[in-house]
């Protein structure tokens, strides 16, 4: 019960029901023939044992004259056969399932600290490469990886489970109860919906981001499941694109406070200092090489390369403030 200690494996409740099951029926036949035999406990309980087993060793048998006795044998073999049957049934499906799972290249995470994240198609590609240059551990579920990711999952010494993260034993396979985060990246909305649902069933304070693709369905999701690191892919992009068509520097919308900003990259050319838009405020400073933090525009010179943040309030008004800037600074 130490902090970071690894915890128990959770009992399968159907063998759990089976075992309760199989002790009672032991005890209760232990008792009624203890009484019926009138000896020892140790008969008893070797009586009842052949019996549920079928070994049927005939050293000791029940009274024939009596019926009670022989009702009491008669469902103790019955139940013997039909737990000890379910019980074969339980391990060869359990031993079917690690079978499979090997097969399948699934197996247990160890890691402590990892991400998982579930998807390598072409956005879940950019963000293990983001993840891998940040030193993250990871732990990548795709239910169809191609040789390109088996073998950065090779060299990159990240782990590659191949199933589908929806499925409660890939999930289960996870640790998401040592994990720091999960990363739901498919291309179905309604599977990375599944994904999430599952990872907060065995961690609800596990950070859980969301890749979907409908704008509404996103904050639909947000608001009835309480995710808040809901995102859509599409209306991320469609604002860079927009501040990309007005103006080549734009790096797409931040939001804050309720009110939102647009992030943009600006050069200054050699017609005298920069003129800063209206509430423009500066961020950083790209000069020969280095990057340094700057909050003072006219301290920026020729050649430089601004990174400025912009409200789009004016931008509302009909005042493009990034375009403006560019027609100002130059690029």
């Amino acid at each position: 019960m130490r902090p970071g200690r690894r915890q128990p494996p959770r009992l399968n409740p159907i063998l759990v029901r089976l075992a309760l099951a199989a002790l009672v029926a032991f005890l209760l036949g232990t008792w009624y023939f203890h009484t019926a035999f009138k000896g020892g406990w140790l008969d008893a309980v070797c009586f009842v044992v052949a019996t549920m087993t079928t070994t049927g060793y005939g050293d000791l048998s029940p009274d024939l004259s009596n019926p009670v006795d022989i009702v009491a044998a008669i469902l103790l073999m019955l139940a013997g056969i039909i737990i000890t049957g379910l019980f074969i049934a339980f391990g060869a499906s359990l031993l079917t399932r690690v079978h499979w799972v090997r097969m399948q290249g699934l197996r247990p995470v160890h890691r402590r600290g990892h991400i998982v994240v579930c998807g390598a198609g072409s956005i879940g590609s950019e963000v293990i490469d983001l993840l891998l240059a940040l030193d993250k551990q990871l732990v990548v579920v795709e239910i169809s990886p191609d040789t390109a990711i088996i073998e950065r999952a090779r060299e990159q010494r990240f782990d590659l489970l191949t199933g589908d993260a929806s499925r409660d034993a890939t999930l289960d396979l996870c640790n998401l109860n040592a994990a720091h985060g999960l990363i739901a990246l498919t291309n179905v909305d309604t599977l990375n919906l599944e994904i999430a649902l599952g990872a907060r069933a065995r961690n609800p304070t596990l950070p859980i981001v969301l890749r979907i693709a409908e704008a509404s369905f996103a904050e639909s999701i947000a608001r009835h499941f309480e995710f808040e690191t809901t995102y859509s892919a599409a209306a991320l992009a469609a604002p860079a694109f927009v501040g990309l068509s007005r103006f080549r520097g734009s790096r797409g919308p931040v939001a804050l406070a309720g009110e939102k900003f647009a992030v943009g990259e600006v050069g200054i050319t050699e017609d005298g200092p920069p003129i800063a838009p209206q509430d423009a405020i500066l961020l950083a400073v790209s000069r020969q090489g280095d990057f340094a933090i700057a909050d003072d525009f006219a301290k920026l010179g020729p050649g430089d390369r601004a990174l400025v943040i912009v409200p789009l309030a004016p931008f509302r008004e009909g005042k493009d403030t990034l375009a403006a800037a560019a027609e100002r600074w130059g690029d």
